[in-house]
Parts: structure tokens; C-alpha cells; sequence
């Protein structure tokens, strides 16, 4: 009996030492996850700057080179381009991990400009990480890859 316990206590020590203590927790779950995006594609739509940037981390990085400032001139300058914005995501896979979220969709965006131009069509493929910050989830970073559409 002396031998059972001192080989559980083995192992028990083993496991701690390597950061095995159970179950990973996830820091967010796919519902929670499907909000936000949910608000991230409502905010973008309404052209909702000051609530679509408050999605992000302000050490958020785009496309691994633009920072937290020039990502709101870059969102500024095309919702204030835009009379009308739709976004839609398809394929959209989610992979929750301990200190992160990783998203990975295909997306389109219809465009319809505000000095009469015709509708313009932005679609590829982008890929989000969302990290906790003060207990919510926010933009790490966003990388995307798109093509225009006449």
C-alpha cells in the first residue's frame, strides 16, 4: 500500500513539474467568441469607429506592420469613404487556447462609396488573435489578405 501511495505522490510531483495540474483552461469559449465577432462585424458595418477600435488591443498590430494609430486612420478613412458597408464571413474556424484565440475566415465586404462611385467588392482571407485584456477579449492582431472586385 506504502507503494501505491509513494508512486501516486511520484506522480502527482512529476505532473506539477511539467505545469500538468488538469484541464487546460481556455481563455474564452466559442460563444464568446461568436459575440464579438458578432459586434466586430456590427461595428464595422455602422462605420462605429470609436466602437470598432475599442475592439482592439491598444498594442494591437495589422498585417505585422501597422500599429493601434494607423489602424484608426486606415478604418477613419474608408468608413468615412463609405455610404454603405456590408461584411459577411464564411468558413469561419475557431481555435481556443490557454492565453489565446486564433480566427480564421474567408470575408467579403461590399463597399458602396459616398462620391458616386460604383459598388466595390474586398474579399480574401483573414486571420484574427484575440487576447483577455481587463477580463475582455480584444484584437491582438489582424492580418488579411484582399482583392478588389469591380
Amino acid at each position: 500500500m506504502r507503494t501505491i501511495g509513494l508512486v501516486a505522490c511520484g506522480i502527482f510531483i512529476v505532473m506539477l513539474s511539467i505545469g500538468w495540474a488538469g484541464p487546460q483552461r481556455l481563455i474564452a469559449t466559442q460563444e464568446e467568441v461568436k459575440q464579438f465577432m458578432a459586434k466586430y462585424i456590427e461595428r464595422y458595418t455602422q462605420k462605429d469607429i470609436d466602437g470598432f477600435l475599442w475592439l482592439f488591443s491598444p498594442k494591437a498590430i495589422q498585417n505585422q506592420r501597422d500599429g493601434f494609430e494607423a489602424i484608426r486612420r486606415i478604418y477613419s478613412h474608408f468608413f468615412d469613404q463609405s455610404l454603405e458597408l456590408r461584411y459577411r464571413l464564411e468558413e469561419m474556424k475557431i481555435e481556443l487556447y490557454e492565453n489565446a484565440v486564433e480566427v480564421k475566415a474567408l470575408y467579403q465586404i461590399d463597399q458602396i462609396p459616398k462620391k458616386g462611385e460604383e459598388r466595390k467588392v474586398w474579399k480574401g482571407r483573414i486571420r484574427w488573435v484575440l487576447g483577455k485584456e481587463d477580463g475582455l477579449l480584444k484584437i491582438i492582431s489582424l492580418d488579411y489578405q484582399h482583392q478588389s472586385i469591380p
